[in-house]
């Protein structure tokens, strides 16, 4: 009973040599991810902080259930506080998502004892190459979506898409619109658009009010 006792009480087991070596694949990938693919593409400095916070935070607690032995009770209550703090936060566009989901799988494979550091290597290599692959502005056109409010009635579609691409200069992939004012002469639209320069969109006109993107 006192060995029991002794054992439940004994601090938890860490091979620091080897959970230092995880740690600096586990660095090297999100600086490649978060610093030299997400801010080089995308440009919003919050948003690395947030992806390289996390996934540290997250190495480092999967470190101590490894080495505490814990349940996966304490895993999945880990994830939904993960849930809570994405549902809380503002809201991320859809390819911010998928590199918040990288941020945390680099740092799955890099914490966990996979059984030798050089297939959280690979693993952690796999990850960033893949979001470095699909998220080249090459392979897949940029999209933005906003949502405008338009000083002018169009009761014609296609006339309303070429105002809106003459505005953003831009191709209008996907419009909806939300509102149909006669009385105070305004139309206001959902836009998905893929701007033909690196300025485009982001100087609308002064007759366009623009909501925050999402």
């Amino acid at each position: 009973m006192a060995a029991a006792a002794a054992s439940a009480s004994s601090p938890p087991q860490i091979d620091w040599g080897e959970t230092a070596l995880r740690f600096g694949i586990d660095a090297l990938a999100i600086t490649v991810l978060a610093y030299a693919i997400y801010f080089r593409r995308h440009g919003r400095r919050d948003l690395v902080v947030v992806y390289a916070m996390l996934n540290v935070g997250l190495f480092l607690a999967l470190v101590v259930m490894t080495a505490g032995e814990l349940g996966v009770g304490v895993g999945f209550g880990l994830f939904a506080v993960l849930s809570i703090v994405r549902l809380r936060s503002e809201p991320f566009s859809n390819v911010e998502l998928g590199y918040f989901f990288v941020a945390l799988a680099v740092a799955l494979v890099s914490g966990l004892d996979l059984g030798s550091p050089a297939v959280a290597a690979a693993l952690a290599g796999v990850a960033v190459m893949a979001a470095a692959v699909i998220d080249h502005p090459r392979l897949l056109r940029t999209t933005r979506r906003t949502e405008l409010v338009l000083e002018l009635v169009f009761a014609d579609h296609d006339a309303l898409r070429r105002h809106v691409e003459e505005r953003l200069d831009a191709d209008v992939t996907e419009l909806m619109v939300l509102e149909l004012d006669y009385v105070r002469e305004i139309t206001r639209v959902a836009v998905r658009y893929a701007p033909r320069s690196r300025a485009a969109g982001e100087a609308i006109g002064d007759e366009l009010l623009a909501a925050p993107r999402r």
